[in-house]
Protein backbone atom coordinates (compact mmCIF):
# COMPACT_ATOMS: atom_id res chain seq x y z
CA UNK A 1 0.00 0.00 0.00
CA UNK A 2 2.02 3.13 -0.93
CA UNK A 3 -0.47 5.61 -0.78
CA UNK A 4 -3.23 5.86 2.60
CA UNK A 5 -6.00 6.07 -0.44
CA UNK A 6 -5.40 2.20 -1.14
CA UNK A 7 -5.37 1.47 3.02
CA UNK A 8 -9.40 2.96 2.56
CA UNK A 9 -10.01 1.07 -0.26
CA UNK A 10 -8.89 -2.62 0.76
CA UNK A 11 -8.62 -2.51 4.91
CA UNK A 12 -11.07 0.10 6.07
CA UNK A 13 -13.62 -1.92 3.73
CA UNK A 14 -15.45 -4.61 3.97
CA UNK A 15 -12.45 -6.31 1.71
CA UNK A 16 -10.80 -6.75 4.70
CA UNK A 17 -13.66 -7.68 6.76
CA UNK A 18 -14.34 -10.79 4.46
CA UNK A 19 -10.51 -11.99 3.92
CA UNK A 20 -10.48 -12.58 7.62
CA UNK A 21 -13.77 -13.66 8.08
CA UNK A 22 -12.89 -16.54 4.76
CA UNK A 23 -9.83 -17.86 7.45
CA UNK A 24 -6.92 -15.44 5.80
CA UNK A 25 -3.65 -14.63 7.10
CA UNK A 26 -3.78 -10.85 5.63
CA UNK A 27 0.25 -8.81 5.52
CA UNK A 28 -0.16 -5.35 4.99
CA UNK A 29 3.13 -3.99 3.05
CA UNK A 30 2.70 -0.45 3.75
CA UNK A 31 5.71 2.09 4.34
CA UNK A 32 5.26 3.52 7.31
CA UNK A 33 5.60 -0.30 9.33
CA UNK A 34 6.87 1.99 12.12
CA UNK A 35 4.38 4.20 13.12
CA UNK A 36 2.06 2.98 16.26
CA UNK A 37 -0.94 4.07 14.78
CA UNK A 38 -1.29 1.79 11.92
CA UNK A 39 0.29 -1.00 13.75
CA UNK A 40 -2.01 -0.65 16.55
CA UNK A 41 -5.28 0.22 14.11
CA UNK A 42 -4.31 -3.32 12.12
CA UNK A 43 -3.13 -5.50 14.85
CA UNK A 44 -6.04 -5.16 16.27
CA UNK A 45 -8.16 -7.04 13.67
CA UNK A 46 -5.11 -9.87 13.01
CA UNK A 47 -3.21 -7.91 10.47
CA UNK A 48 0.65 -8.27 9.76
CA UNK A 49 2.25 -4.80 8.73
CA UNK A 50 5.34 -5.16 6.92
CA UNK A 51 7.54 -2.77 5.74
CA UNK A 52 7.06 -2.03 1.72
CA UNK A 53 10.68 -1.92 0.16
CA UNK A 54 9.57 0.10 -2.96
CA UNK A 55 9.79 3.34 -4.52
CA UNK A 56 10.17 5.49 -7.77
CA UNK A 57 13.58 6.26 -6.51
CA UNK A 58 14.38 2.36 -7.56
CA UNK A 59 14.31 3.40 -11.60
CA UNK A 60 16.79 6.09 -11.04
CA UNK A 61 19.35 3.10 -10.31
CA UNK A 62 19.81 2.49 -14.24
CA UNK A 63 19.38 4.69 -17.22
CA UNK A 64 17.56 2.36 -18.85
CA UNK A 65 15.20 1.08 -16.45
CA UNK A 66 14.53 4.93 -15.59
CA UNK A 67 13.32 5.53 -19.68
CA UNK A 68 11.30 3.01 -19.72
CA UNK A 69 9.39 3.34 -16.35
CA UNK A 70 9.18 7.07 -18.44
CA UNK A 71 8.06 6.07 -21.53
CA UNK A 72 5.63 3.22 -19.75
CA UNK A 73 3.89 6.65 -17.68
CA UNK A 74 3.37 8.31 -20.41
CA UNK A 75 1.57 5.17 -22.63
CA UNK A 76 -1.62 3.45 -23.60
CA UNK A 77 -3.20 1.72 -25.81
CA UNK A 78 -5.40 3.66 -28.15
CA UNK A 79 -3.30 6.53 -26.60
CA UNK A 80 -4.82 8.46 -29.78
CA UNK A 81 -8.44 9.10 -27.84
CA UNK A 82 -6.89 9.47 -24.51
CA UNK A 83 -7.21 12.56 -23.95
CA UNK A 84 -6.53 12.12 -19.85
CA UNK A 85 -2.81 10.95 -20.97
CA UNK A 86 -2.72 13.63 -23.69
CA UNK A 87 -2.82 16.41 -20.94
CA UNK A 88 -1.20 14.78 -18.11
CA UNK A 89 2.11 14.46 -20.76
CA UNK A 90 1.74 18.21 -22.47
CA UNK A 91 1.61 19.37 -18.62
CA UNK A 92 5.11 17.13 -18.12
CA UNK A 93 6.61 18.85 -21.27
CA UNK A 94 5.61 22.06 -19.97
CA UNK A 95 7.59 21.59 -16.45
CA UNK A 96 10.57 20.05 -17.55
CA UNK A 97 11.32 22.67 -20.82
CA UNK A 98 14.20 23.91 -19.39
CA UNK A 99 15.76 21.15 -17.77
CA UNK A 100 16.33 18.41 -21.23
CA UNK A 101 18.04 18.98 -23.96
CA UNK A 102 15.84 19.54 -27.20
CA UNK A 103 17.40 16.48 -28.24
CA UNK A 104 16.39 13.98 -25.99
CA UNK A 105 13.08 15.80 -25.75
CA UNK A 106 12.84 15.24 -29.52
CA UNK A 107 13.87 11.48 -28.70
CA UNK A 108 11.42 10.96 -25.98
CA UNK A 109 8.27 12.19 -28.21
CA UNK A 110 9.16 10.17 -31.41
CA UNK A 111 9.96 7.12 -28.73
CA UNK A 112 6.24 7.61 -27.09
CA UNK A 113 4.77 8.13 -30.52
CA UNK A 114 5.92 5.14 -31.50
CA UNK A 115 4.32 3.12 -28.58
CA UNK A 116 1.01 4.66 -28.94
CA UNK A 117 1.06 3.49 -32.51
CA UNK A 118 2.41 -0.06 -31.93
CA UNK A 119 0.93 -2.71 -29.31
CA UNK A 120 4.16 -4.76 -30.17
CA UNK A 121 6.15 -2.26 -29.02
CA UNK A 122 4.68 -1.64 -25.81
CA UNK A 123 4.17 -5.47 -24.57
CA UNK A 124 8.16 -5.43 -25.91
CA UNK A 125 8.72 -2.97 -23.73
CA UNK A 126 6.75 -4.54 -20.64
CA UNK A 127 8.80 -7.56 -21.51
CA UNK A 128 11.76 -5.94 -21.32
CA UNK A 129 11.50 -3.76 -18.26
CA UNK A 130 10.18 -6.97 -16.28
CA UNK A 131 13.28 -8.88 -17.73
CA UNK A 132 16.26 -6.53 -16.91
CA UNK A 133 14.67 -5.00 -13.80
CA UNK A 134 12.24 -7.61 -11.78
CA UNK A 135 13.80 -6.94 -8.47
CA UNK A 136 13.50 -8.61 -5.04
CA UNK A 137 13.56 -6.50 -2.10
CA UNK A 138 10.73 -8.94 -0.48
CA UNK A 139 12.80 -11.91 -0.68
CA UNK A 140 12.87 -12.15 3.53
CA UNK A 141 8.75 -12.19 3.88
CA UNK A 142 7.85 -14.38 0.57
CA UNK A 143 10.20 -17.02 2.20
CA UNK A 144 8.30 -16.35 6.17
CA UNK A 145 4.77 -15.70 4.65
CA UNK A 146 4.55 -17.99 1.44
CA UNK A 147 1.59 -15.95 0.18
CA UNK A 148 -0.88 -17.64 -1.94
CA UNK A 149 -2.08 -14.22 -3.36
CA UNK A 150 -0.71 -10.93 -4.07
CA UNK A 151 -3.16 -7.66 -4.10
CA UNK A 152 -2.20 -4.72 -5.20
CA UNK A 153 -4.70 -1.35 -6.30
CA UNK A 154 -3.01 -0.81 -9.74
CA UNK A 155 -1.56 -3.07 -12.37
CA UNK A 156 1.69 -1.68 -12.05
CA UNK A 157 0.60 2.11 -13.06
CA UNK A 158 2.41 2.61 -9.73
CA UNK A 159 5.29 1.39 -9.65
CA UNK A 160 5.36 0.30 -5.73
CA UNK A 161 2.79 -1.99 -7.27
CA UNK A 162 4.28 -3.44 -10.52
CA UNK A 163 7.42 -4.25 -8.34
CA UNK A 164 5.48 -6.15 -6.31
CA UNK A 165 3.53 -8.20 -9.07
CA UNK A 166 6.76 -8.51 -10.75
CA UNK A 167 8.43 -10.36 -7.74
CA UNK A 168 5.18 -12.25 -6.67
CA UNK A 169 5.51 -13.65 -10.20
CA UNK A 170 8.84 -14.76 -10.15
CA UNK A 171 7.92 -16.92 -7.06
CA UNK A 172 4.89 -18.20 -8.70
CA UNK A 173 2.68 -16.78 -6.51
CA UNK A 174 -1.29 -15.63 -8.24
CA UNK A 175 -1.71 -11.92 -8.92
CA UNK A 176 -4.65 -9.38 -8.37
CA UNK A 177 -5.25 -6.10 -8.84
CA UNK A 178 -8.21 -3.93 -7.56
CA UNK A 179 -8.46 -0.90 -9.51
CA UNK A 180 -8.20 2.36 -6.79
CA UNK A 181 -9.87 5.11 -9.06
CA UNK A 182 -12.12 6.14 -11.26
CA UNK A 183 -9.90 7.71 -13.64
CA UNK A 184 -6.64 5.42 -13.25
CA UNK A 185 -6.79 2.94 -16.11
CA UNK A 186 -7.14 5.96 -18.51
CA UNK A 187 -4.43 8.57 -16.67
CA UNK A 188 -1.68 6.53 -15.03
CA UNK A 189 0.48 5.11 -18.01
CA UNK A 190 0.67 1.90 -18.93
CA UNK A 191 0.52 -1.48 -17.10
CA UNK A 192 4.06 -2.96 -15.57
CA UNK A 193 2.31 -6.62 -15.44
CA UNK A 194 -0.44 -8.96 -16.86
CA UNK A 195 -2.49 -9.43 -13.06
CA UNK A 196 -4.53 -13.20 -13.19
CA UNK A 197 -7.42 -11.29 -11.81
CA UNK A 198 -8.21 -7.28 -12.13
CA UNK A 199 -11.30 -6.34 -10.36
CA UNK A 200 -12.63 -3.39 -12.04
CA UNK A 201 -15.51 -0.65 -10.57
CA UNK A 202 -17.81 -1.21 -13.54
CA UNK A 203 -18.39 -2.65 -16.82
CA UNK A 204 -17.81 1.29 -18.17
CA UNK A 205 -14.37 0.51 -16.34
CA UNK A 206 -13.33 -3.33 -17.65
CA UNK A 207 -13.73 -1.99 -20.60
CA UNK A 208 -11.53 0.55 -20.39
CA UNK A 209 -8.82 -1.85 -18.88
CA UNK A 210 -9.51 -4.17 -22.06
CA UNK A 211 -9.01 -0.77 -24.56
CA UNK A 212 -6.03 1.15 -22.61
CA UNK A 213 -4.40 -1.30 -20.60
CA UNK A 214 -4.42 -4.19 -22.98
CA UNK A 215 -5.67 -6.68 -20.12
CA UNK A 216 -6.91 -10.25 -21.50
CA UNK A 217 -10.69 -9.73 -21.37
CA UNK A 218 -11.38 -12.95 -20.00
CA UNK A 219 -9.06 -11.98 -16.76
CA UNK A 220 -11.00 -8.77 -15.99
CA UNK A 221 -14.38 -9.05 -13.77
CA UNK A 222 -16.83 -6.22 -12.24
CA UNK A 223 -17.00 -5.49 -8.61
CA UNK A 224 -18.33 -2.35 -7.70
CA UNK A 225 -16.60 0.42 -5.45
CA UNK A 226 -16.03 -1.21 -1.60
CA UNK A 227 -15.59 2.53 -0.02
CA UNK A 228 -18.89 3.77 -1.34
CA UNK A 229 -20.72 0.89 0.10
CA UNK A 230 -21.97 3.04 2.88
CA UNK A 231 -24.35 5.54 0.05
CA UNK A 232 -26.34 2.26 -0.50
CA UNK A 233 -26.87 0.98 3.31
CA UNK A 234 -29.29 2.42 5.62
CA UNK A 235 -28.17 4.13 9.08
CA UNK A 236 -24.67 3.76 7.63
CA UNK A 237 -23.57 7.69 7.53
CA UNK A 238 -24.07 10.25 10.40
CA UNK A 239 -27.59 11.57 10.62
CA UNK A 240 -28.65 15.12 9.52
CA UNK A 241 -28.64 16.49 13.11
CA UNK A 242 -25.26 14.28 14.58
CA UNK A 243 -23.71 15.56 11.64
CA UNK A 244 -25.03 19.65 12.26
CA UNK A 245 -23.63 19.14 16.01
CA UNK A 246 -19.89 17.64 15.28
CA UNK A 247 -19.50 20.86 12.76
CA UNK A 248 -21.92 23.31 14.27
CA UNK A 249 -24.13 23.52 11.20
CA UNK A 250 -27.23 25.39 10.93
CA UNK A 251 -29.74 22.43 11.15
CA UNK A 252 -32.14 25.26 9.18
CA UNK A 253 -29.70 26.01 6.57
CA UNK A 254 -29.29 23.73 3.29
CA UNK A 255 -25.29 22.69 2.75
CA UNK A 256 -23.80 23.30 -0.37
CA UNK A 257 -20.11 21.27 0.37
CA UNK A 258 -16.66 22.71 -1.86
CA UNK A 259 -13.98 19.62 -2.39
CA UNK A 260 -11.41 21.83 -3.00
CA UNK A 261 -8.95 20.33 -5.87
CA UNK A 262 -6.07 18.19 -5.53
CA UNK A 263 -3.12 20.71 -5.89
CA UNK A 264 -1.56 21.49 -9.64
CA UNK A 265 -5.34 21.91 -10.94
CA UNK A 266 -4.63 25.48 -11.87
CA UNK A 267 -7.79 26.47 -10.31
CA UNK A 268 -7.83 29.36 -7.11
CA UNK A 269 -9.65 27.25 -4.35
CA UNK A 270 -9.71 29.90 -2.36
CA UNK A 271 -11.57 32.50 -4.66
CA UNK A 272 -14.09 30.00 -5.10
CA UNK A 273 -14.67 29.59 -1.75
CA UNK A 274 -14.64 33.00 -1.33
CA UNK A 275 -17.37 33.36 -4.40
CA UNK A 276 -20.01 31.14 -2.59
CA UNK A 277 -19.22 32.46 1.08
CA UNK A 278 -19.99 36.19 -0.25
CA UNK A 279 -23.33 35.15 -2.23
CA UNK A 280 -24.11 33.05 0.84
CA UNK A 281 -23.91 36.16 3.17
CA UNK A 282 -26.03 38.25 0.42
CA UNK A 283 -28.78 35.81 0.54
CA UNK A 284 -28.40 35.19 -3.12
CA UNK A 285 -28.50 31.41 -3.56
CA UNK A 286 -32.55 31.32 -3.03
CA UNK A 287 -32.97 28.95 0.24
CA UNK A 288 -31.03 29.59 2.83
CA UNK A 289 -27.54 27.95 2.85
CA UNK A 290 -24.52 27.31 4.42
CA UNK A 291 -21.44 26.41 3.30
CA UNK A 292 -18.26 23.40 4.23
CA UNK A 293 -14.95 23.75 2.80
CA UNK A 294 -13.09 20.38 2.08
CA UNK A 295 -9.54 20.75 1.38
CA UNK A 296 -8.07 18.35 -0.27
CA UNK A 297 -5.92 15.60 1.33
CA UNK A 298 -3.31 15.45 -0.95
CA UNK A 299 -2.96 19.47 -0.08
CA UNK A 300 -1.19 18.15 3.10
CA UNK A 301 1.38 16.09 1.58
CA UNK A 302 4.74 17.21 3.19
CA UNK A 303 5.69 18.49 -0.32
CA UNK A 304 2.89 20.25 -0.51
CA UNK A 305 1.39 23.47 1.06
CA UNK A 306 -2.02 23.99 2.32
CA UNK A 307 -3.34 27.57 1.94
CA UNK A 308 -4.99 26.79 5.85
CA UNK A 309 -4.66 30.27 7.03
CA UNK A 310 -6.62 31.36 3.96
CA UNK A 311 -9.28 28.48 4.95
CA UNK A 312 -9.75 29.83 8.14
CA UNK A 313 -9.73 33.34 7.29
CA UNK A 314 -12.55 32.43 5.37
CA UNK A 315 -14.51 30.94 8.42
CA UNK A 316 -13.69 33.92 10.64
CA UNK A 317 -15.18 36.36 7.94
CA UNK A 318 -18.19 34.69 6.99
CA UNK A 319 -20.57 33.07 9.83
CA UNK A 320 -22.02 30.14 7.74
CA UNK A 321 -18.96 28.88 6.58
CA UNK A 322 -17.06 26.11 8.20
CA UNK A 323 -13.68 24.19 7.24
CA UNK A 324 -13.81 20.39 7.80
CA UNK A 325 -9.92 19.56 7.56
CA UNK A 326 -9.16 16.21 6.68
CA UNK A 327 -7.96 14.05 9.11
CA UNK A 328 -4.35 12.84 7.25
CA UNK A 329 -2.48 10.38 9.96
CA UNK A 330 1.00 10.01 8.53
CA UNK A 331 3.33 11.78 6.72
CA UNK A 332 4.75 8.70 4.85
CA UNK A 333 1.90 7.25 3.45
CA UNK A 334 0.44 9.62 2.10
CA UNK A 335 -3.47 10.44 2.23
CA UNK A 336 -3.83 7.82 5.04
CA UNK A 337 -6.95 8.99 7.07
CA UNK A 338 -9.10 7.40 9.74
CA UNK A 339 -12.09 5.83 9.01
CA UNK A 340 -13.88 8.33 11.25
CA UNK A 341 -13.02 10.86 8.30
CA UNK A 342 -14.42 8.64 5.95
CA UNK A 343 -17.69 8.57 7.59
CA UNK A 344 -17.29 12.43 8.35
CA UNK A 345 -17.17 12.93 4.47
CA UNK A 346 -19.81 10.58 3.14
CA UNK A 347 -22.15 11.93 5.64
CA UNK A 348 -21.21 15.83 4.04
CA UNK A 349 -22.34 14.56 0.58
CA UNK A 350 -25.19 12.58 1.51
CA UNK A 351 -26.21 15.29 3.28
CA UNK A 352 -25.50 18.26 0.76
CA UNK A 353 -27.80 20.34 -1.44
CA UNK A 354 -24.94 20.16 -3.82
CA UNK A 355 -21.47 19.34 -3.85
CA UNK A 356 -19.21 21.44 -5.57
CA UNK A 357 -15.74 20.31 -6.85
CA UNK A 358 -12.92 20.15 -10.10
CA UNK A 359 -14.03 17.10 -11.74
CA UNK A 360 -13.48 14.68 -8.39
CA UNK A 361 -14.48 11.08 -7.89
CA UNK A 362 -16.74 12.52 -5.49
CA UNK A 363 -19.02 13.49 -8.03
CA UNK A 364 -19.22 9.92 -8.33
CA UNK A 365 -20.25 9.81 -4.49
CA UNK A 366 -23.06 12.42 -4.94
CA UNK A 367 -24.50 10.51 -7.63
CA UNK A 368 -24.78 7.69 -5.23
CA UNK A 369 -26.27 9.91 -2.82
CA UNK A 370 -28.74 11.78 -5.33
CA UNK A 371 -26.75 14.97 -4.63
CA UNK A 372 -26.26 17.21 -7.47
CA UNK A 373 -22.97 18.43 -8.49
CA UNK A 374 -21.97 21.26 -9.81
CA UNK A 375 -18.47 21.24 -11.86
CA UNK A 376 -15.31 23.85 -11.52
CA UNK A 377 -13.95 24.63 -14.93
CA UNK A 378 -10.29 25.09 -13.81
CA UNK A 379 -10.29 28.69 -16.57
CA UNK A 380 -12.77 30.38 -13.52
CA UNK A 381 -11.45 33.17 -12.25
CA UNK A 382 -9.28 33.80 -15.04
CA UNK A 383 -7.24 30.44 -14.63
CA UNK A 384 -5.16 28.48 -16.59
CA UNK A 385 -7.87 26.35 -18.57
CA UNK A 386 -7.14 22.57 -18.75
CA UNK A 387 -9.80 20.63 -20.59
CA UNK A 388 -11.24 18.47 -17.78
CA UNK A 389 -14.27 18.03 -19.29
CA UNK A 390 -12.94 16.14 -22.02
CA UNK A 391 -11.02 13.64 -20.39
CA UNK A 392 -11.95 10.36 -20.92
CA UNK A 393 -13.54 8.92 -17.57
CA UNK A 394 -15.24 12.23 -17.28
CA UNK A 395 -17.06 12.26 -20.40
CA UNK A 396 -20.15 10.31 -19.56
CA UNK A 397 -21.17 13.01 -16.55
CA UNK A 398 -20.32 15.35 -19.43
CA UNK A 399 -22.12 14.02 -22.39
CA UNK A 400 -25.61 12.97 -19.91
CA UNK A 401 -25.76 16.41 -18.82
CA UNK A 402 -26.01 14.66 -15.58
CA UNK A 403 -23.26 17.58 -13.77
CA UNK A 404 -23.40 21.65 -14.69
CA UNK A 405 -20.01 23.00 -15.55
CA UNK A 406 -19.03 26.63 -13.94
CA UNK A 407 -16.79 28.39 -16.23
CA UNK A 408 -17.31 31.74 -14.35
CA UNK A 409 -17.96 32.76 -11.43
CA UNK A 410 -21.65 34.46 -12.54
CA UNK A 411 -22.41 30.54 -13.56
CA UNK A 412 -20.67 29.12 -10.55
CA UNK A 413 -23.80 30.84 -8.44
CA UNK A 414 -26.61 30.07 -11.40
CA UNK A 415 -26.24 26.22 -10.94
CA UNK A 416 -25.67 26.18 -7.26
CA UNK A 417 -28.74 27.66 -6.97
CA UNK A 418 -30.88 26.12 -9.30
CA UNK A 419 -29.83 22.88 -7.77
CA UNK A 420 -30.64 24.27 -4.49
CA UNK A 421 -33.93 25.33 -5.62
CA UNK A 422 -34.90 22.12 -7.29
CA UNK A 423 -32.52 18.74 -6.35
CA UNK A 424 -34.75 17.30 -9.02
CA UNK A 425 -32.55 18.61 -11.80
CA UNK A 426 -30.82 16.39 -14.01
CA UNK A 427 -31.76 13.28 -11.15
CA UNK A 428 -32.20 10.97 -13.62
CA UNK A 429 -28.72 11.88 -15.87
CA UNK A 430 -26.97 11.16 -12.31
CA UNK A 431 -28.68 7.84 -11.75
CA UNK A 432 -27.50 7.02 -15.20
CA UNK A 433 -24.08 7.92 -14.55
CA UNK A 434 -23.59 6.24 -10.88
CA UNK A 435 -25.04 3.14 -12.41
CA UNK A 436 -22.59 3.03 -15.72
CA UNK A 437 -19.36 4.61 -13.69
CA UNK A 438 -19.84 2.25 -10.41
CA UNK A 439 -20.83 -0.54 -10.96
CA UNK A 440 -23.61 -2.96 -8.79
CA UNK A 441 -23.79 -0.43 -6.05
CA UNK A 442 -26.00 -2.22 -3.65
CA UNK A 443 -23.30 -1.73 -0.55
CA UNK A 444 -21.80 -5.19 -0.76
CA UNK A 445 -19.08 -4.30 -3.22
CA UNK A 446 -16.77 -4.81 -0.64
CA UNK A 447 -17.47 -8.43 0.46
CA UNK A 448 -18.03 -9.26 -3.61
CA UNK A 449 -14.38 -8.04 -4.09
CA UNK A 450 -12.98 -9.99 -0.97
CA UNK A 451 -14.80 -13.04 -2.17
CA UNK A 452 -13.18 -12.80 -5.41
CA UNK A 453 -10.08 -12.05 -3.90
CA UNK A 454 -10.54 -15.23 -1.46
CA UNK A 455 -11.34 -17.62 -4.49
CA UNK A 456 -8.36 -16.94 -6.30
CA UNK A 457 -6.29 -17.17 -3.21
CA UNK A 458 -7.12 -20.66 -2.12
CA UNK A 459 -9.24 -22.98 -2.75
CA UNK A 460 -12.39 -24.73 -0.64
CA UNK A 461 -9.73 -24.29 2.35
CA UNK A 462 -10.22 -20.40 2.61
CA UNK A 463 -8.59 -21.13 6.34
CA UNK A 464 -5.12 -21.64 4.72
CA UNK A 465 -5.30 -18.73 2.63
CA UNK A 466 -2.72 -15.92 2.77
CA UNK A 467 -3.20 -12.73 1.22
CA UNK A 468 -0.63 -10.23 1.25
CA UNK A 469 -1.87 -6.94 0.18
CA UNK A 470 0.12 -3.40 -1.28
Amino acid sequence: MPQGFVARFLLRTDVLTTLLAGGARVVALVPNADEPYLREELGARDVHVEQLHADVAMTQRSRLWSLLYHLRTFTLGDAARARTLHDKHASFQTRIAGDQHPAVRLVLRLALKALWRSRTLRRAAVWLEARRFTVHPHRELFARYRPDLVVTASAGWFHEDAVLLREAQAHGVATACVVLSWDNPTSKGYRAATPDLTIAWSQTMADQLVRFQELPRDRVVVGGVPHFDAYRRPGALLGWEELCARLQLDRERRLILFCASSPGTAVDDVQVAATLAAAIGRDELGPRAQLVVRPHPIAFRGDRHAPVEDWRGLEREHEHVRLNLPDVRSDVLRCDMSGEDGLLLGSLVAHAGVVVNVFSTTTLEAFLAGTPVVLVDPAIGGGVHRPFAQFTHVRSIVDRGAARVAGSAALLLEHVRAYLEDPALDAQARDAVAALECGPADGHAGARVGELLLELAGTATPARARVATT
